[in-house]
């Protein structure tokens, strides 16, 4: 028994959740990333692609790939200094974000962030929301870091409206995910005390309470020293991937100097933030097309790095995800089932 009688309304309860999760919105999300994928196949020029392909310098694509595990390699290092004092094995995070990886390139709205918490969480016995919490500065700080790429590499260029509404929403999100964590850093002890007071009635709302405790003790353990480490760590990550980029352009035979692989590859994750269809596949391309043609890549070549690009940057991370799967303790079913759970328990329901 929950303690509440049977007339008593139900507070909605993971609403969120329910939202993303209704019969149209996956539907809204394949149509508007068909669209976009569509756009981009459109401008392509078959004989174009063709020639772009034969002439592709194979080892500077070797070269990309392989550079692709370093930025995933600090995310680990970065991962175990935020979930301090756990003693948690770096090879073990990186393992989880791998296996992140998968789940998000192969399942729509998958929540990749949520299966490597919940695969770190069940090797800790900790919560999940004690991993998740970690995660959040992580996001915050990566959000971070781009902004500051376009700032640095987008200045005097006139930016389309979705770009412009894209970033603006990234900046608000940044700043209100900012101003909530000085809240609960300034007023710890408050609002710790606000929730230990709570007794709420509904099995629902004393997991919120739990949630929410948590995350205010995630709150309290942030340093400036944390904070710095997280941010220098995802200035480091994203100068990795930026290079990685850069490569698959000089490779593809685009004559983009690093600056311009940074603004192009800004653009595309402010694109790809939240995700939506596996790998972002769609917005992806789109974005990138957009980034291309602001520094003067024809219409057709764009298009045609865009779908080439995607494959050699999203195939290999599958790959190897696929491995860090079979070689960790979990199965993909279980996994699934203790998401479905973690997520149900985060949103209070």
């Amino acid at each position: 028994m929950d303690g509440k009688s049977p007339d008593t309304p139900r507070v909605p309860a993971g609403w969120e959740v329910r939202f993303i999760r209704s019969k149209w919105f996956p539907w809204a999300s394949w149509g508007l990333s068909a669209l976009a994928l569509a756009y981009v196949i459109s401008r392509l020029r078959l004989s174009e692609l063709r020639a772009d392909l034969s002439g592709i310098t194979w080892w500077l694509v070797i070269a990309s790939v392989i550079l692709q595990v370093v930025p995933r390699l600090l995310e680990a290092v970065r991962w175990k200094y935020l979930l301090r004092p756990l003693r948690l094995r770096v090879l073990h995070l990186f393992q989880a974000i791998y296996v992140g990886t998968l789940y998000s390139g192969i399942l729509p709205l998958s929540g990749g962030d949520l299966i490597r918490g919940v695969m770190v969480a069940r090797r800790a016995k900790v919560p999940t929301v004690r991993v998740l919490s970690s995660e959040l500065v992580e996001r915050v700080s990566d959000a971070i870091a781009i902004i500051l790429v376009v700032w640095f590499t987008l200045r005097g260029l006139a930016l389309n409206v979705a770009l412009r509404l894209a970033l603006g929403a990234l900046e608000v999100g940044v700043g209100v995910s900012v101003a909530i964590g000085v809240l609960l850093v300034a007023q710890n002890v408050n609002i710790r005390h606000r929730f230990e007071t709570w007794q709420p009635a509904s099995r629902a709302w004393r997991r919120v309470k739990a949630g929410a405790i948590e995350l205010i003790d995630a709150a309290a353990r942030l340093t400036a020293q944390t904070l710095a480490v997280s941010l220098g760590a995802a200035l480091a990550a994203t100068a990795v991937n930026i290079g990685s980029f850069w490569l698959l352009l000089r490779a593809y035979h685009l004559g983009l100097t690093p600056l311009h692989a940074a603004a192009v590859f800004a653009i595309i994750t402010i694109g790809t933030f939240l995700p939506n269809t596996p790998s972002n596949i769609g917005p992806w391309q789109l974005f990138c097309v957009v980034g291309l043609e602001l520094f003067g890549v024809s219409s057709s070549r764009s298009a045609g790095f865009s779908l080439v690009a995607f494959v050699l940057w999203t195939v290999p991370p599958l790959l190897m995800g696929f491995g860090a799967l079979l070689s960790s303790p979990f199965s993909w079913s279980e996994l699934r089932r203790d998401q479905e759970v973690a997520g149900r328990t985060t949103a209070g329901k």
